[in-house]
C-alpha cells in the first residue's frame, strides 16, 4: 500500500507539472481561433460557421490542459456549441455605424457589447465542458433548460422592444438577440453556482470572465479596423479590413481563453487519467448515425423553420406563444443544446458532431452559393450528393482516427485542413487569385493575397505546434478500451 501511494504521489507530481510556457498557452489558442474566426466569415456564416473557431479553440484548450480523451471528446462539443451560439447575433449594421464619423462611438459600443456577450458564451461553455463529467445528466439538461428560458426573457425584455438597440432602426431594422444570450448565459452561471462546488464554479467563472474581456476587446477594438479602412485604406496594402476585424477578434478572444486555461492548469488533478476512451459502436454505425444527424440538422430543421414562419403571420395570444417557442426551437441556442445532449448520450458521436457537422456546413455554404456555382443551383440532387459525399469522407476520417493514437492531434488537423481546403476552393472559384496587372509583387503578396496568406500561414503554424509538441501525446490512451455512454461520473446529487 505504501509503495502504491508513493507511486500515486510521484505520478501526480510528474503529471501536473507545467509542460508549456505562458506564451504557448496564450499563443496556441489565439492562433487557432484567429484561423477559425477568419474561416468562419469566409466559408460559413451564422452560428454554424462559428462552430469552426469553437471547435479549434476547444481542441487546443483540451490539449493544453491534458484533458483525458473521454472527457475532451464531449468538452469539445460544449466549446463548439457555446461559441457557435454567439453567431445568432446580427452585427452588420452595427459595424456600419463605425464607417460614419457621427456614429463611430455608438458602433464601437455595440460591437464591444456583442463581443463581450459572445466571449462570455464561449468561455462559459468551455468551462462547463471541462467540469460536465462531475455533474448529473439531469443537472446538465436542467441548466440548458434554464439557459433557453433566460434567452426568451432577454429577447422579450430588451431585444424585441428595442430598449437598447445597436442596429439601424430606420433602414431594414434587424432582429437582435444579444440581450437574450446575455440573460441566457447569466441564468446558466447562476444555476451552476448553485449546483457545483467552489472549485468547479471558479473554473467556469474564470473562463467566462476572461472570455468576456477577450470578446469585448477583440470585437470592439477589432471592429475599428473598418473605420481605419474607410479613412486611411488607400494608403495601406491590406484591402480586406473586414477580415482584419475577424482575425483580431479571434486572436484576442483565443488568447484570453488560453490565459484562462493557464490559470486553470491544476484542473488535471480532477481527472482520472486511466479512464478508457475509445468507441464501442461499429465503424459503419457511427458513420451512418452521423449522416442521419447531419440530415436532421441541415435538412429537417431548415424545413421546420420555413413551416414555422407561417405561425408568425397569425394573430392571437396562442399564436404569439407558439411563435416564441418556434423561434427558440429553430435558434442555435436550442440546436446547440440539443447537440450537447446527444453527445452526452452518444459519446461515440462527439467528435463527429464537432468536426464532421462543422465541415458539412462549410460545404453547404460553398455549393449552394449561386454566385460561385450558378449552373449547379438547378441540380439539387447533385448538390446533395456533393455535400453528403464530402461530409462522409470527413466522417470516415474522424471514425478512423478516433480509433488510433493521438486522437486530439488528429481531430485538430482534420478540422484545420478540411476547412482550409474549402477556403482555397472558394478562392479559386471566386477568382481571388486574378491579380491586377499593375500591382507589384509586394502588393500581390501583402494585399491581393492577404487573406490567403493569413489562412495558410496560421494553419501551418498551429499544425506545426501540434505535430511537434510531444506533450500533447498524453491525451492518447490505448484503443483496446471502450467508451461507454454512461461514462460521466456523478459525484453529487443532481
Amino acid at each position: 500500500m505504501k509503495e502504491s501511494a508513493g507511486y500515486n504521489i510521484f505520478h501526480e507530481r510528474a503529471l501536473f507539472q507545467r509542460k508549456h510556457s505562458l506564451l504557448f498557452f496564450i499563443l496556441f489558442p489565439a492562433l487557432a481561433m484567429l484561423l477559425g474566426w477568419g474561416l468562419r466569415g469566409f466559408i460559413g456564416g451564422g452560428p454554424y460557421g462559428a462552430m469552426i473557431p469553437g471547435a479549434m479553440v476547444m481542441l487546443a484548450i483540451c490539449m493544453l490542459l491534458e484533458v483525458p480523451l473521454m472527457v475532451a471528446a464531449i468538452a469539445v462539443v460544449f466549446g463548439t456549441a457555446g461559441t457557435a451560439m454567439g453567431g445568432e447575433m446580427t452585427y452588420g449594421q452595427t459595424i456600419g455605424f463605425l464607417r460614419n464619423p457621427d456614429t463611430i462611438w455608438w458602433g464601437f459600443a455595440g460591437t464591444s457589447v456583442k463581443g463581450a456577450v459572445w466571449g462570455l458564451l464561449s468561455g462559459t461553455f468551455a468551462g462547463f465542458g471541462l467540469i460536465y463529467q462531475r455533474l448529473k445528466f439531469k443537472t446538465i439538461v436542467t441548466s440548458l433548460g434554464i439557459f433557453l428560458i433566460g434567452f426568451v426573457i432577454g429577447l422579450k425584455l430588451i431585444n424585441d422592444p428595442k430598449m437598447l438597440y445597436f442596429s439601424n432602426p430606420f433602414d431594414h431594422p434587424r432582429s437582435e438577440s444579444w440581450a437574450g444570450l446575455l440573460f441566457a448565459v447569466t441564468g446558466l452561471l447562476i444555476y451552476l453556482k448553485i449546483k457545483t462546488n467552489a472549485e468547479e464554479f471558479r473554473l467556469v467563472l474564470r473562463f467566462a470572465l476572461y472570455g468576456l474581456i477577450g470578446g469585448a476587446l477583440g470585437f470592439g477594438l477589432g471592429s475599428l479596423w473598418n473605420t481605419v479602412g474607410v479613412k486611411y485604406g488607400a494608403g495601406f496594402l491590406i484591402i480586406d479590413w473586414w477580415k482584419m476585424m475577424e482575425f483580431s477578434f479571434g486572436l484576442l478572444l483565443g488568447g484570453f481563453l488560453g490565459y484562462a486555461a493557464w490559470r486553470s492548469n491544476n484542473i488535471a488533478k480532477n481527472f482520472d487519467h486511466r479512464m478508457p476512451v475509445t468507441v464501442n459502436k461499429s465503424f459503419t454505425r457511427e458513420v451512418m448515425l452521423t449522416i442521419v444527424l447531419g440530415l436532421f440538422i441541415y435538412l429537417v430543421m431548415p424545413l421546420l423553420e420555413s413551416y414555422l414562419e407561417t405561425i408568425n403571420k397569425s394573430d392571437g395570444v396562442l399564436y404569439d406563444s407558439l411563435a416564441t417557442i418556434a423561434r427558440v426551437v429553430v435558434n442555435y441556442t436550442f440546436i446547440g443544446s440539443l447537440l450537447i445532449i446527444i453527445a452526452l448520450r452518444l459519446p461515440d458521436l462527439a467528435f463527429q458532431i464537432a468536426i464532421t457537422l462543422t465541415f458539412c456546413h462549410t460545404m453547404i455554404d460553398l455549393v449552394t452559393d449561386s454566385k460561385l456555382f450558378p449552373l449547379l443551383q438547378s441540380s439539387p440532387f447533385i448538390i446533395a450528393f456533393i455535400i453528403i459525399a464530402t461530409s462522409s469522407i470527413i466522417a470516415v476520417l474522424v471514425a478512423i482516427f478516433q480509433r488510433k493514437q493521438f486522437v486530439l492531434k488528429s481531430m485538430f488537423l482534420i478540422i484545420v485542413w478540411s476547412t482550409i481546403a474549402v477556403a482555397i476552393i472558394r478562392m479559386f472559384v471566386h477568382a481571388d487569385f486574378r491579380f491586377q496587372q499593375d500591382h507589384s509583387l509586394t502588393q500581390i503578396v501583402i494585399g491581393d493575397m492577404f487573406v490567403f496568406d493569413v489562412f495558410v500561414l496560421s494553419a501551418l503554424i498551429v499544425s506545426f505546434m501540434v505535430i511537434k509538441n510531444k506533450a500533447f501525446q498524453i491525451t492518447t490512451i490505448p484503443h483496446n478500451k471502450r467508451l461507454k455512454a454512461d461514462h460521466f461520473s456523478n459525484t453529487r446529487k443532481g
